[in-house]
């Protein structure tokens, strides 16, 4: 959602980036406050640009993002040198901010939910590549415990479906092969009676629109729907992004994840019986308030009976004005203790991401071509249906084509092959 937020900052302001802050005119730090050390990283970014407005007063210095929507005017006080505070609705008035700090010196602070024309301005698009998100919602009605996202993004706005098809047949006239269709809670989006099944059903019918994925999906609303259209339209890639955040009922509960254990697995079982090669990944939250040695063993056993393809897992980190902020005080688990299990999950599932990608040894695999490796100019990069990245020797022309690979190694990480001629 940032990287997306950041290409909808380029465009707002229609000027030519920089990758060099001594160049800029204007400074913008895209945040997410998702968890503390988010929000350190952000405030040190900022820090870093102090001596830049002391030699140069007229450069413009701002904050956007969930940071900037987490802590409004305080960043101003706190930030001496910024010039602005901006958060995630606001992008469509950024070109006006700029104006009036240019025309009257004066700081500003624009954190409204209240903006009309939320999804006006759409991302800026690199030419030539060949990958790109389309948003189809902000915000989010779930009220998870430990979440700061509606109390930064606001409650959940879906976008009009003829608004998300258009942007989408935009980006492929402009050469673009693969979409992401982003969201807080994905796969809860609705608009007039039509459903996200109906949503990926007409993004099939976009002519030269090769593969379409989504994220990030929230188990209970996966339906029926949905689960006939992943399975009916040809171009939904095989994978799904589907956080469990704890295999402790328990723990669910108490983070108000309002689906079960037995949910989770059986929503599974489903995707699996309509789409039998479907790689599945997931979020975890170890450490949260409360969590027993016995919360802790149950997640590790659910991991065991999924057998997730990867996973992204992180210790508790409490955000401000959230319940589960307060269910630390009373309750935090013992940091030292987090580390540990933390670690042992990690360390599992490198062990299930390195079998599953040895087991593709010898498997023809298509290739969406993205560029050359970032490791190593001689092989380029891609990604298979399944989400696994593969690098294999070619030429620069491949990118951006459909090309055969047969995987000849499986990393941790990642999968190396040969081109198939």
């Amino acid at each position: 959602m940032n990287e997306y937020d950041s290409d909808r900052i380029k465009n707002a302001l229609d000027a030519e980036p920089t990758d060099d802050p001594k160049k800029a005119d204007i400074i913008i730090v895209n945040t997410c406050a998702i968890r503390e050390k988010a929000d350190q990283k952000a405030f040190s970014s900022l820090g870093k640009y102090k001596h830049l407005k002391a030699k140069d007063p007229s450069k413009i210095i701002g904050i956007s993002g969930c940071v900037a929507q987490l802590y409004g005017e305080a960043l101003l006080k706190k930030m001496p040198h910024i010039d602005f505070v901006l958060g995630p609705r606001a992008i469509p008035k950024l070109s006006k901010i700029i104006s009036e700090i240019e025309r009257e010196k004066k700081r500003t602070v624009e954190t409204s939910y209240d903006i009309e024309e939320l999804f006006e301005v759409e991302p800026y698009h690199q030419k030539g590549k060949v990958t790109a998100f389309v948003s189809v919602q902000q915000g989010c009605n779930k009220r998870c415990t430990y979440c700061i996202v509606p109390r930064v993004r606001g409650d959940e706005v879906n976008r009009p479906l003829d608004d998300i098809l258009r942007e989408t047949a935009n980006l492929v006239n402009k050469g673009v092969k693969e979409i992401t269709f982003i969201g807080q809670t994905v796969n809860s989006w609705k608009e007039n009676g039509y459903k996200f099944g109906d949503l990926i059903r007409a993004a099939g019918e976009i002519d030269d629109l090769e593969r379409i994925r989504f994220t990030t999906s929230y188990p209970r609303d996966i339906t029926k729907r949905m689960i006939d259209a992943m399975k009916d339209v040809p171009q939904v890639c095989h994978h799904l992004h589907l956080p469990v955040q704890s295999g402790s009922n328990r723990v669910l509960s108490k983070m108000k994840r309002t689906y079960t254990r037995e949910w989770y697995i059986d929503t599974i079982s489903r995707l699996k019986d309509a789409i039998p090669d479907i790689t599945i990944s997931t979020d975890i939250i170890i450490g949260f308030p409360g969590e027993s040695d016995n919360d802790f063993e149950e997640t590790m056993s659910l991991m065991r009976e999924i057998e997730f393809e990867s996973s992204y897992s992180f210790k508790f980190s409490p955000r401000p004005g959230t319940l589960a902020a307060d269910f630390a005080k009373e309750d935090a688990v013992d940091p030292h203790k987090a580390s540990a299990r933390l670690t042992r999950l990690q360390e599992y599932q490198k062990d299930i991401t390195a079998r599953k990608n040895e087991s593709r040894i010898g498997q023809i695999e298509e290739v969406l071509v993205e560029g050359e490796s970032r490791n190593d100019s001689e092989f380029l990069s891609g990604r298979t249906d399944h989400n696994r990245i593969l690098n294999f020797k070619g030429t620069k022309d491949l990118i951006g084509k459909s090309v055969k690979v047969k995987v000849t190694e499986g990393l941790l990480n990642s999968l190396r092959g040969e081109l198939v001629v």
